[in-house]
């Protein structure tokens, strides 16, 4: 008879993994965003101060 308890605890176990993984990878991602509209904000800035003289 199958054991499907430990079927299920490796199951579980590797669908909690991968949720991590997908999580890290969500937040590494939206710090590059972020990262990247601050460059972005800095460049306008220094686009518009020069423009002016």
């Amino acid at each position: 008879m199958p054991d499907y308890k430990k079927m299920y605890c490796e199951l579980f176990n590797a669908v909690t993994d991968a949720i991590e993984i997908l999580e890290k990878a969500q937040d590494n991602t939206l710090d590059f965003l972020i990262e990247s509209c601050e460059n972005d904000n800095k460049n306008l800035e220094r686009n518009k101060k020069e423009q002016k003289f």
